[in-house]
């Protein structure tokens, strides 16, 4: 393929400047810009116009007479324009808390559309599902409504400028050219803005292109300019030429370390960014990428030394003033226990929420008035500024106390405080590294899920109709992101790749695409996250001496902690430390409840008269009384979930089947090893008997058929072991009672009683037990003990 190539000679160059001639350059982000300024400074050249994309683009654009509407206010304008009936077959809920979650979704949907320039009649030809032409229809009635309501308001939203705006000729005239830096991706109306500039200057884009962003690159296409597939490319959109291409492969230079739990890679990222200093890399030249922003509260927390600045910011909603006020707004919402302990903790007095009337209806500023005694926070300018905001949009406005919380709320979570502590080394997401270049890079969480971050769920379009429609679909997104993380590491000169395995993560397959491969494991020193040595001595792994597996009565929860983590047995039987109780164990109430269901009555036939029984022990059992919201949530959910058990124990019972035994203790030895258990139920037919066990949860684990060598739950195992000789035509099965109700039949038994067999013969030759940590960390995630382990998040 060839390509038209034009150059720049640095004479025409200087002839260019010499002559006058006024650049814009446009840049991405503001860090990009600061990052353009000081590479001039250091070079001593004069400073050129330097404007980010975003103020380029509002400064484009001229609006007739209309005032762009406030994001809250937006919320609860598409709320009102949502009054008509047949949004209600969109299912859904109108109430203001979760109408705010659907309403970001909603103006994704319509804003995309509109900046594609893809109309709802383009998508009704998609042949998706049975209702989605009529649900198409709703959103475009749902969207023309919005925007009646915004004009009688002399408002508009961004989602419209592609059909209001008129192009700022004033604007472009100030300039002789334009040098555009782009780096991620471009909508059709971006595009056709480009192309009103190009009309009347020249216009030189400067673009990387790779596999990552040729959908990009198809879009140039289509307007005549033909990239390069690989390469850094600088064209002008006016003239359809291209000015230069560099195509020399780049190598991307970069260790991968890995580690098992997530904050081992702070201590590796601490000696990642040493090593780089070591080699000469000035701090102020090193970047740490975060995939996930999240993780800059536990990296902030091991900082000690303040080597870090925050290029996100911190989350005013981690404030304490923050988190108070929703305490409060919880307490409206549910008046519950653990709401009124929240807020004892926060140090909010009880007297003075006895006062308030949470239903009452009130003005905006009888609202903050209310809020007073337990602060604003108004010291803080930009939280000032938010309720000089916030009154100004809600003047003349009535609204419950609760409800005006959620919304104050809402305004305040979105402000971020800067990081002032003044650390050399950049901490930023994958985002905020468009248009910069660093000589050090660390990126942690190189994870599958993390990187590149995968989209949320579409709530209206899935990804055949976003193919049909031209849409961006999941992979043109993960894409993009690709490109982001393949630029940063192919100018640095140094880069480190961490990720952790722990809790069932995997590698991101990414590494495969940039030709890294899986790396190597690395031992964290934990040292490096502590500001003094522990004082804490390493404990020596504890040892049962003269262990007799014959002088013990084991249990099938017994049997199979001892399989799982010997450690975790130790802590559990021998040193008898007793883990924290739930406020409601539900497996103990389930089967209570179930209990008490069959102790008067051996078989149903009526679905009303056991769903009436089951109601009144649901209600009368002593933990599932009170007023917590919780607690009627749960019982509601039961309820539910009741209905196809009863139906699989009306059949079950229709089939001759009678409840013989319940919670029935039985005892006796397996290979001259004592064991016991409870029976949960016991059903005979004229001529068969049935072990049930009642179920809440999964039991895949418990029923699995494949992979036995890895069975630790030998419960039905030992019940038929127990019950051998004593009935007739034995059979055993579970009951998933939350699941359906279903009656699953234990399957391999006799697999897995032979199995069992086998355990017992190494228990018995077992005389001295070395009490090791489970090797499979993953169980470590619930385990009342992995603080005492030092496992998971026990770094």
């Amino acid at each position: 393929m060839k390509f038209k190539v034009t150059f720049y000679s640095e004479k025409k160059i200087k002839t260019a400047i010499l002559l006058g001639m006024k650049t814009l350059h446009i840049y991405p982000t503001s860090r990009s810009i600061r990052h353009v300024k000081a590479r001039y400074r250091a070079e001593n050249r004069l400073l050129p116009t330097l404007m980010r994309i975003d103020e380029f683009e509002h400064r484009l654009m001229l609006l007739p007479n209309l005032k762009m509407v406030d994001p809250l206010l937006r919320q609860l304008l598409l709320r009102e324009a949502s009054h008509f009936e047949a949004f209600e077959s969109l299912k859904i809920n109108r109430d203001l808390v979760r109408f705010f979650t659907k309403g970001e979704a909603i103006f994704k949907f319509f804003e995309e559309l509109s900046h594609e320039e893809v109309s709802f009649d383009a998508l009704m030809d998609a042949d998706a599902y049975a209702e989605f032409g009529e649900h198409i229809e709703i959103l475009a009635t749902l969207q023309d409504r919005y925007e009646e309501i915004l004009a009688t308001k002399g408002l508009t939203d961004r989602l419209f400028l592609p059909k209001i705006y008129q192009i700022n000729r004033a604007f472009i005239d100030q300039y002789d050219r334009f040098e555009f830096h782009l780096e991620g991706s471009l909508s059709h109306f971006e595009l056709n803005l480009l192309d009103q500039v190009a009309k009347h200057k020249p216009l030189i884009v400067h673009l990387q292109t790779s596999r990552f962003n040729r959908k990009l690159q198809e879009r140039f296409a289509k307007r005549g300019i033909v990239l390069p597939s690989e390469g850094m490319v600088s064209f002008d959109l006016q003239s359809r030429a291209i000015l230069s291409v560099d195509s020399t492969p780049s190598k991307i230079s970069a260790q991968v370390w890995h580690v098992q739990e997530r904050l081992e890679q702070i201590p590796l990222l601490l000696v990642a960014v040493q090593q780089m200093v070591n080699e000469g890399i000035d701090p102020d030249r090193i970047v740490v990428i975060l995939p996930d922003e999240r993780f800059k509260e536990q990296l902030q927390l091991y900082d000690r030394f303040k080597n870090f600045n925050f290029a996100m910011g911190f989350d005013y909603a981690k404030e304490e003033c923050f988190k108070r006020l929703e305490a409060i707004y919880h307490y409206a919402k549910s008046f519950s226990k653990e709401s009124r302990e929240l807020l004892l903790k926060y140090g909010v007095i009880q007297e003075y929420l006895d006062g308030l009337s949470f239903s009452q209806s009130v003005g905006v500023e009888q609202f903050f008035e209310m809020l007073e005694p337990v602060g604003l926070d108004l010291e803080r300018d930009m939280v000032a500024e938010q309720r000089i905001r916030f009154g100004r949009i809600f003047t003349q406005v009535h609204h419950p106390l609760s409800t005006w919380l959620f919304l104050w709320l809402n305004a305040l979570k979105g402000l971020s405080l800067d990081d002032v502590r003044g650390g050399k080394v950049t901490v930023m997401g994958a985002l905020e590294t468009r248009g910069v270049a660093y000589d050090g890079v660390v990126i942690v969480d190189f994870n599958d899920g993390v990187v590149p971050a995968i989209p949320a769920k579409d709530a209206f379009l899935n990804s055949s109709v976003r193919q049909f429609a031209n849409l961006p679909t999941k992979s043109d997104r993960e894409a993009l992101q690709k490109q982001l993380y393949k630029r940063i590491l192919e100018q640095a000169k140094r880069a480190t790749i961490i990720y952790a395995l722990g809790d069932n993560r995997t590698p991101a397959g990414y590494l495969y695409e940039l030709g890294l491969g899986l790396g190597d494991p690395k031992r964290a020193n934990l040292q490096l996250l502590y500001p003094q040595v522990s004082k804490i001595s390493k404990p020596i792994d504890p040892i049962i001496k003269n262990f007799d597996a014959r002088t013990i009565t084991w249990s099938a929860t017994r049997l199979k902690i001892f399989l799982s983590c010997k450690r975790k047995y130790y802590y559990h039987y021998v040193q008898q430390l007793k883990a924290p109780q739930e406020e409601i164990n539900e497996g103990r109430v389930l089967h209570e409840i179930l209990d008490k269901l069959f102790a008067e009555d051996e078989q149903f036939s009526d679905a009303i008269a056991m769903q009436k029984r089951l109601d009144y022990f649901l209600e009368e059992h002593p933990q599932l009384r009170g007023n917590d919201p919780k607690l009627h949530y749960l019982k509601a959910l039961w309820r539910a979930k009741f209905k196809p058990f009863i139906e699989t124990q009306l059949r079950h019972f229709s089939a001759g089947w009678r409840v013989m035994r319940r919670e029935m203790p039985i005892g006796g030895t397996i290979r001259g090893v004592p064991f016991k258990g409870t029976v949960d139920r016991i059903d005979q037919t004229d001529t068969a008997t049935l072990v049930l066990d009642y179920k809440s949860g999964s039991i895949t684990q418990a029923n699995r058929s494949k992979h036995l060598d890895k069975l630790t739950d030998f419960q039905m195992s030992i019940y038929a072991r127990l019950l051998e000789g004593r009935v007739q035509n034995l059979s055993l099965a579970f009951v998933e009672v939350l699941n359906g109700g279903k009656i699953t039949p234990v399957v391999a038994l006799e697999e897995k009683s032979e199995l069992l067999d086998e355990k017992i013969q190494e228990l018995l030759s077992i005389t001295e037990l070395n009490c090791l940590r489970t090797e499979e960390v993953s169980q470590c995630q619930y385990c009342d003990y992995r603080l005492l382990c030092e496992r998971g998040e026990y770094l």
